[in-house]
């Protein structure tokens, strides 16, 4: 086995892995919001793909297409996860712009410890 090949099957490698890591992370999360986060791991595996076919074919045309398709996946992600979020808010609250009473996730009380709120 070549130093090419050890390193080709790591770069696959990695891809399985990010993509594997992406769905068992949405899958374990509660709220969907915070699901959306493991979408980037299968699209940061898209340029260790790109990586290992260029390792494999040199600057060939597939090469080019697949770090096309690449940065494209990596484009479309935050906005589709931007999108997603705003959907699953309207969802919930039937709106999406914020709005005073609205909870807010993930917000700790700003008062510091001692301090009385009279």
């Amino acid at each position: 086995m070549t130093a090419r090949t050890v390193i080709e099957v790591f770069l696959l490698g990695l891809v399985v892995l990010s993509c594997w890591t992406g769905a068992l992370g949405m899958a374990r999360m509660r709220e969907p919001t915070q699901a959306l986060h493991f979408l980037a791991l299968p699209a940061i595996g898209g340029l260790f793909l790109t990586a290992a076919v260029f390792l494999r074919t040199g600057p060939s045309q597939a090469s080019w297409k697949t770090l096309l398709i690449a940065i494209i996946l990596l484009g479309i992600n935050s906005v589709v996860g931007h999108a997603s979020a705003r959907a699953f808010r309207t969802r919930e609250l039937g709106h999406w712009e914020p709005l005073d009473g609205d909870p807010m996730e993930f917000v700790r009380d700003t008062e510091q410890p001692g301090e009385s709120g009279s």
